[in-house]
């Protein structure tokens, strides 16, 4: 369920904020009443800038997903999202495009190595079948010479 976010200031209603954005913090200061609010933003894969990426207002409504934690955030006059800042895993600030290609190449290597580790086990199987067979032949050829 998504809720909006409300300051909790005794006497404020306020539904709209800025955004300062730190390291893996995120603080949402209260348009109204200037009261702050901490959010751990440490499993996002991006920085979020203090202005909209459409009409540059610094205001926006903030959203919490409950169940998942998950924060949303729209801005009030046009209903974009904030400016996102995405970085690579060396630290670096990368355009979406960017992390989204290096997300892409680190599976394709991962699947990669995976094909490379089913094709040594097929290998072993053939061998282990191959020494099934020569097994069978020498139990098959001391058989008959018995009988």
């Amino acid at each position: 369920m998504i809720r909006t976010f409300v300051c909790e200031k005794e006497g404020c209603s306020g539904n709209t904020f800025l955004i300062e954005s730190n390291e893996d913090r995120l603080c949402l200061v209260c348009s109204h009443c200037n009261s702050k609010y901490d959010i751990d933003l440490s499993n996002q894969e991006f920085i979020l800038l203090p202005n909209c990426c459409q009409c540059n207002n610094d205001i926006f409504k903030v959203y919490k997903d409950i169940e998942r934690g998950n924060v949303y955030y729209k801005c009030t006059k046009c209903g974009e999202v904030p400016e996102k800042i995405y970085v690579d895993p060396d630290g670096i600030q990368v355009s979406y495009e960017v992390k989204l290609l290096s997300d892409i190449k680190e599976v394709m290597k991962l699947l990669e190595q995976r094909i490379y580790n089913l094709e040594g086990n097929i290998k072993d199987l053939e061998n282990g079948q191959n020494l099934l067979e020569q097994s069978l032949a020498y139990i098959n050829k001391y058989i008959v010479e018995k009988n």
